[in-house]
C-alpha cells in the first residue's frame, strides 16, 4: 500500500521547547497554542503482514494473536467493558503466562468521522478519531504518570515491580500487567488492538518495525495535555530506514499486541 505517514518535523523549535499537544480548544486563552508540532508528511510503503507468526513482541515491538472474543458493538461501553476486559485478560494470561496479574483501567471507543482526516483535531465527547501522527502513547516516564493517575496512592505497591500496559482498539483496553520481580527492575507498556466489527481496512493501524527505528535520533518526547491530566508520550521523526506494516482484513478475533515503552529503553517497543 502506497500512502503517507504523518511524522513530527525535525523543527528548530525543539531546541528551546519540549513538544506538546492538547485535545481541547484553547482559543479563549490569549496567546495560547494547542500544539507546537510541525507536520512532516512522508510517502511510505505500508506492507501487508503475510505471516502473523513471524512477528515477535520482544524483537519487532509487536506480535499478533488470534483468539475468540464476544463483544456487542451496539451496547453502551459501560454495559460491556467488564466482561470484555475479562476476555482480553484471559487471552493475555494464556499467551503471556509470566504475568501474575492483569488489571484493566481504561476503555475508549474510536470511530472515524466522515470529515476525518481533512479535519483531524478536536475533542469529541461521542468518540475519538484515529490517531493521525506516528506516535507511542507512553514514554518511559509517561507510563508512571498514567499509573499514578489511575491507581492513586499505590506508588509503593508498584515500586520495584515489573509490569506492562496494554490497550485494545477500536474499543481499546489499557491495563497493567504485573509479574513477580525476577531480574533488575524493568517496566514496559504493551497495547492490544482489535476492531469492533470486521474485517476492516478503513484507516487500519500501521505498525513500524522496531528494528528499523533509531531510538537516539528518531524519537521525540511529547507532553500530552488532557482535560484532567498531563501525560507524556513519544512522537516519531522521519527516517528512510523505517519499515511499516498493517494487518490486512483484520477481523474481530485478530489482536495486535505491541509494547509502548520500558523505563530503561532496552526492550523492543512500538
Amino acid at each position: 500500500m502506497e500512502t503517507h505517514v504523518r511524522y513530527l518535523a525535525r523543527s528548530p523549535i525543539f531546541e528551546t521547547e519540549k513538544a506538546f499537544s492538547t485535545d481541547y480548544p484553547v482559543d479563549h486563552v490569549e496567546g495560547a497554542r494547542r500544539t507546537n508540532h510541525e507536520v512532516d508528511d512522508r510517502p511510505v510503503t505500508v506492507s501487508a503482514i503475510e505471516d502473523p507468526s513471524y512477528w515477535k513482541l520482544d524483537v519487532h515491538g509487536f506480535c499478533i494473536l488470534h483468539a475468540e472474543t464476544h463483544l456487542d458493538p451496539y451496547k453502551k461501553k459501560r454495559e460491556v467493558q467488564d466482561a470484555y476486559w475479562y476476555e482480553i485478560e484471559a487471552i493475555l494470561h494464556k499467551h503471556f503466562p509470566q504475568y501474575s496479574r492483569i488489571e484493566g483501567f481504561d476503555l475508549t471507543l474510536r470511530k472515524r468521522g466522515p470529515e476525518f482526516p481533512a479535519i483531524s483535531r478536536g475533542y469529541r465527547d461521542e468518540f475519538e478519531q484515529p490517531a493521525s501522527m506516528a506516535h507511542s502513547d507512553y514514554s518511559q516516564g509517561g507510563g508512571f504518570l498514567t499509573l499514578q493517575y489511575c491507581f492513586p496512592g499505590q506508588d509503593d505497591y508498584w515500586k520495584d515491580r515489573d509490569f506492562d500496559m496494554l490497550k485494545c482498539v477500536t474499543i481499546f483496553l489499557t491495563g497493567v500487567h504485573k509479574r513477580e520481580r525476577k531480574e533488575p527492575d524493568q517496566r514496559a507498556n504493551d497495547d492490544v488492538w482489535r476492531p469492533l466489527t470486521g474485517p476492516t481496512d478503513d484507516w487500519p493501524l500501521a505498525l513500524c518495525d522496531y528494528t528499523t527505528i533509531d531510538i537516539e535520533e528518531d524519537i521525540r518526547l511529547n507532553d500530552a495535555i488532557r482535560r484532567d491530566l498531563v501525560g507524556e508520550g513519544s512522537l516519531l521523526h522521519y527516517n528512510k530506514a523505517h519499515r511499516w506494516y498493517y494487518f490486512k482484513d483484520q477481523g474481530v478475533n485478530d489482536l495486535l499486541v505491541f509494547r509502548n515503552s520500558d523505563p530503561h529503553g532496552k526492550r523492543a517497543r512500538e
